[in-house]
């Protein structure tokens, strides 16, 4: 009987131990970075056991929340030194009443209650099978700022439910950062793509040619974060008459006047009204409550999804900038 079970004992830890010394090689084999040939599960693995281990291992983390672990902030400056010069803030908003008179007495331009009680007629791809609201897909291109968390807490929280969602990282330091981050919100309309070519400022747009399922797309620069209710007021707007074949945002410039010399003077060049118009513009005091037609848009761009193509009717001068202004 004793015999039996120092027998059945020392079965009991050899089997513990090939079980401890299996777990040690299934984890080298999951953390190892020579293995080229894993899948995309062994992949989520590691980086799921990477949190796991980084979240066991804080001490000053008050909770088991991964976002506490990957998610971080910044705080968005946009502060602007105010102008003191009476005269240059007489330039300034004397050039921005005459737009705005201009604009009103030619097209109109409504408040934002006056745009909500406009009527919708565009009718949305997704009534086709008994569905009234619209399908947005946004897309957030992210490089190096520390704003990702934010702005998906921001979209995925709208009172118009978004119908999917692009992070792109081009070219990117962080893009295993950015990755991990996608992984964690564990929600099915959030895809990642990237890329270790840069595809800069066009590749967005270019990504938004797959739009062909939903009604607009939205493309955000990384600093911009948008209100809960940004969406559904811009679908909204749309899918009127009036805007039914607009390109929405939240900054605009009017551009100058150009110059004898095919050139355009500075916007921030002192002394002259004819350098244009940057909106809004807490330099000069300028605040927009009323919808105004500018040249081109600039950060943020809400579109039906149908006119994504016609962005690249015309070969860009570059694709090193400039995209906001070929968009005009």
């Amino acid at each position: 009987m004793a015999l039996d079970l120092v027998l059945r004992i020392r079965k009991s830890v050899g089997l513990i131990a090939v079980l401890t010394i299996l777990q040690i090689a299934f984890f080298l084999y999951i953390m190892s970075p020579n293995i080229h040939q894993i899948g995309d599960r062994s992949l989520k693995y590691r980086r799921d056991l990477l949190r796991l281990l980084a979240i066991n291992s804080s001490s000053s983390s008050s909770s088991n929340d991964p976002a506490n672990v990957l998610c971080e902030y910044e705080q968005l400056l946009f502060e602007q030194n105010k102008s003191s010069d009476p005269t240059i803030l007489g330039l300034k908003r004397g050039l921005f009443n005459e737009i705005m008179l201009f604009q009103q007495q030619t097209r109109g331009c409504e408040s934002l209650d006056e745009l909500l009680s406009l009527p919708i007629t565009k009718p949305y791809k997704t009534s086709l099978h008994g569905d009234d609201h619209p399908k947005v897909m946004v897309i957030l291109n992210h490089f190096k700022r520390k704003t990702l968390c934010a702005q998906l807490d921001a979209l995925l929280n709208q009172t118009l439910s978004i119908h999917n969602l692009w992070v792109l990282s081009f070219g990117s330091a962080k893009e295993e950062s950015f990755r991990d981050i996608v992984n964690m919100y564990n929600d099915s309309r959030i895809s990642f793509v990237s890329s270790s070519f840069n595809f800069k400022f066009y590749g967005r747009f270019q990504i938004a040619l797959q739009g062909n399922e939903v009604d607009f797309v939205y493309i955000l620069d990384d600093d911009m974060i948008p209100g809960r209710k940004m969406v559904q007021i811009l679908a909204h707007i749309a899918s009127t008459e009036k805007y039914r074949n607009s390109v929405l945002g939240s900054i605009g410039r009017i551009l100058p006047f150009q110059q004898k010399d095919g050139t355009f003077p500075s916007y921030r060049k002192i002394g002259l009204k004819e350098t244009g118009i940057y909106l809004p513009d807490p330099m000069y005091d300028i605040v927009i409550d009323k919808m105004v037609q500018v040249d081109f848009l600039s950060s943020s761009w809400f579109l039906p999804a149908d006119l994504v193509k016609t962005i690249f009717i015309e070969t860009p001068f570059t694709f090193l900038t400039g995209e906001d202004l070929h968009l005009r």
